[in-house]
């Protein structure tokens, strides 16, 4: 193995995160795994790791990284205008990395979460089966200030990949996303069934475990409250205050309020990319 990063400036839930940990939900412990499962598919095959490698998860930009070794590496996602020594660092494709360089990220310019991905991935302890850091558990590795991630001693590739314009992703912050309807569909009222359904909703901040939305306040029948049931990245919740809230990477096992439905896997990048103010509508899958 051998050192290609120290931090010098910690980001936005900067943490490593691979394809998830798989089969522990019985247990009370999330998958995690990237919140842009689209971006960290392309970014892994663009630098030649298997599709569930390791790589950094970030959030909005304020990392800064010293370089350590000569290496190949691959920025995918968001735009958080990546930097090094100052000059912009083209994205969705390898490029090559020398000792003493410095990475950094400055601010979001369309998106909000953006990847590194290190040629053989990175080096870290694998925890349940999975590298990717839970950090409510204190599970897995975050970018501290200080902390070292290493990578593979290995030979590196002699050509540059990358993505042509057509596949690269664009990152909307007025997004339309299908949703199947949940089973506590009889727990709301019809005219809040139909105002979830025609409405627009604004994202007002969140984590890797919810994003929290703004909208017509949707009402019940009852109440809100159910039973404790088996959640997932995706479910669409709605506590008593009547707003939407989109449970992410990081969702809890088990949750009790009532559910108006589950966003399809194929559109929750979109939700990931928001930014706050972003708006969303929902259709019916």
């Amino acid at each position: 193995m051998k050192e290609l990063f120290r931090v010098l400036k910690e980001g936005v839930y900067a943490s490593l995160q691979d394809g998830g940990r798989i089969g522990y939900r019985a247990f009370g412990i999330p998958v995690a795994g990237p919140m842009d499962t689209n971006t960290f598919q392309l970014g892994n095959k663009i630098i030649g790791n298997s599709p569930n490698e390791a790589a950094i998860e970030l959030f909005l930009g304020g990392l800064s990284l010293e370089i350590l070794t000569t290496h190949m590496i691959t920025i995918g996602g968001a735009d958080l205008r990546a930097e090094i020594d100052g000059q912009k660092v083209p994205l969705w494709k390898s490029i090559t990395v020398y000792k003493g360089q410095i990475l950094s990220f400055i601010h979001p310019v369309h998106g909000s979460i953006a990847y590194i991905f290190a040629s053989g991935g990175f080096d870290t302890s694998s925890i349940m089966g999975s590298k990717s850091a839970y950090p409510k558990a204190e599970i897995g590795c975050t970018l501290k200030k200080g902390a070292v991630l290493s990578v593979p001693n290995i030979v590196l590739p002699k050509y540059q990949r990358g993505l042509v314009a057509t596949e690269i992703p664009t990152y909307e912050q007025e997004v339309e996303v299908a949703v199947w309807k949940s089973p506590h569909e009889v727990l709301f009222q019809e005219e809040s069934i139909q105002a979830f359904f025609h409405s627009e909703f604004t994202y007002k901040g969140g984590d890797r475990m919810g994003y929290y939305f703004n909208g017509p306040e949707l009402h019940f029948t009852e109440k809100s409250d159910i039973l404790s049931e088996a959640t997932q990245f995706g479910t669409i919740q709605v506590p008593s205050n009547g707003q939407p809230v989109i449970l992410m990477a990081d969702a809890q096992t088990l949750g009790g309020y009532a559910t108006i439905g589950k966003v399809a896997d194929a559109d929750l990048w979109k939700i990931a990319q928001l930014r706050n103010g972003g708006k969303i509508r929902f259709k019916e899958k």
